[in-house]
């Protein structure tokens, strides 16, 4: 089977964190007026209110953006936003054009994060939200059926089986399978050591979650819980899974030396003082952060804390229910047990968005693959996400190696490279049209996501990359916009045709004749 698969895609995100934290949606039975032009609503009218969003971007909750989403785009989708919509249907439609053939689609949602926003429309209890995010997927369904004439006509099909997944792909379709990544799935809290699950939970909650359609799940996410520890990660978003987990477990991450060189991360952390000042933005904090947070050794460091009984007998109840098991976001030693487990089962592992959630080495890697397990990297610009690519077949002991794009999942995707080229064709069907277009998303007018030289403006041209060119789309002088990110490599919202090494896109989009906020595009 020809295509590419996208194995970690948040196409609920907006719905995580009480649902006032990623502004749009990916449809709306009013039409993208509303699904993507009201974030004045839900950031404020400078977006002053994207507290979440300016602390993950810049490590300060104050700041604001440009807020204009439809009908304009001048704000967003851009490639660095962690907070906006970027999967619209239509522009999953354009990567499903262009060859792509599987998403899984991954419902998510952290507790502790809902519960500091200091505002929300939605319960932030983890199942109910997950449960909620299903029925959306179902909903999404619905909807892109009825834009192609009734139920199981549209291209996005829901699939529960391997025998359903080929089948819809030998169709030409989109088969998506339903994940979840949470990071107390069946309620399995760890509030002072104290576990807030147990066996018959955990079997209960599986069966819950077979009957929904669920095909494959995380065992941790961002802290710990009462099945594994969890991996460290880096940066300001390091420090703000560190605080959560404190207010989730009632203590801070605790560490220990990494099992093998190039794990881990440098913990980094914030004086009382600063603490103190962000309880302005989240409330819910002045309870833990007064007394500081602790002090870690210099360099990597990995959380000491692995698989849990209960998580091994999880990992266990998985195997024997055939239920997808995530790999990543798993702290070094629950990984290496995790493996270990799975090696002596013969059963494959997922790492659905490898580097995300924990370094692998590749002896790891091997052990993966050795269980006939799958990987998918993460993107980059065309050259280094073939070298990912390259890499993994490398160690692969099949050629079948995924994309794990974490859209929706406080994630950025790459920014626009700078080149001497034109565009080059992507990864696109054979009978895909090999033609680059303009494509046109209401007013705003993308270009593709490779920018070349000449039209860099020259105080640009001196800089290494373009960097103020790739924080966001400048405009030329014609009105037009230069390549930015455009909600996971896709802008399309009219009929065209498009393809590049950047932009996973192409074919034909179907669309209603008579939809006014869809027209024609130009052509490059």
């Amino acid at each position: 089977m020809f295509g590419f698969v996208d194995a970690h895609l948040h196409i609920t995100a907006f719905m995580r964190a009480g649902g006032l934290v990623i502004s749009g949606e990916p449809f709306d039975r009013f039409g993208i007026p509303t699904a993507l032009g009201r974030d004045a609503v839900t950031h404020g009218s400078k977006g002053q209110l994207d507290y979440t969003g300016s602390l993950l971007r810049n490590a300060n909750p104050v700041g604001t953006h440009d807020t204009h989403g439809w009908p304009s785009f001048t704000g967003w989708p851009t490639f660095d936003t962690q907070t906006h919509q970027q999967t619209y249907w239509v522009w999953l439609q354009r990567a499903w054009e262009a060859g792509e053939r599987l998403v899984v689609a991954q419902t998510v949602d952290d507790q502790p994060l809902c519960r500091i926003e200091p505002r929300r429309l939605l319960a932030c209890d983890e199942t109910s939200s997950v449960d909620n995010q299903i029925r959306e997927l179902r909903k999404m369904q619905a909807y892109i059926d009825a834009q192609y004439g009734g139920a199981g006509r549209g291209w996005f099909r829901l699939v529960y089986t391997p025998s359903q997944a080929r089948r819809v792909i030998a169709n030409g379709k989109l088969a998506v399978i339903i994940g979840i990544e949470s990071s107390d799935l069946f309620g399995c809290t760890a509030v002072a050591g104290k576990p807030g699950c147990t066996r018959a939970s955990i079997d209960k909650g599986l069966r819950h979650y077979a009957k929904l359609g669920v095909r494959g799940m995380f065992i941790g996410h961002w802290i710990n819980n009462a099945l594994t520890g969890t991996a460290l990660e880096g940066g300001a978003k390091g420090i703000f899974i560190n605080l959560l987990n404190r207010i989730g477990t009632g203590s801070y991450f605790t560490t220990a030396r990494c099992p093998a060189a190039g794990q881990g991360e440098p913990v980094l952390t914030l004086p009382a003082s600063v603490l103190v000042s962000l309880t302005r933005f989240f409330r819910v904090a002045r309870s833990v952060v007064s007394a500081g947070m602790p002090t870690y050794p210099s360099g990597p460091q990995c959380n000491s804390e692995g698989l849990t009984p209960l998580g091994d007998y999880l990992v266990h109840r998985m195997m024997a229910t055939h239920m997808l098991i995530e790999a990543d976001h798993l702290s070094e030693q629950a990984r290496d047990t995790v493996l270990g487990i799975a090696e002596r089962a013969h059963y494959p592992l997922v790492s659905s968005h490898n580097g995300t959630g924990g370094t692998w080495t590749t002896a790891e890697l091997q052990r993966l693959y050795r269980t006939g397990g799958f990987v998918a990297v993460t993107p980059a610009q065309a050259p280094d996400l073939a070298a990912k690519i390259n890499r993994m077949k490398s160690i692969a002991a099949f050629p079948g190696i995924g994309i794990g794009t974490d859209t929706g999942g406080f994630s950025s995707l790459p920014a626009p490279r700078c080149s001497r080229a034109t565009a080059t064709h992507g990864i696109m069907p054979p009978t895909a049209p090999r033609t680059a277009a303009r494509s046109n998303c209401a007013r705003r007018i993308f270009r593709s996501n490779v920018i070349a030289r000449h039209e860099v403006p020259k105080q640009s041209r001196a800089t290494a990359c373009c960097p103020g060119l790739l924080r966001r789309c400048a405009p030329r002088n014609d009105g037009k916009h230069n390549g930015a990110h455009h909600g996971q490599h896709r802008a399309i919202c009219g009929k065209e045709r498009v393809g590049s090494a950047d932009i996973f896109a192409g074919g034909e989009s179907h669309r209603r004749a008579d939809d006014p906020l869809h027209r024609r595009p130009g052509r490059l």
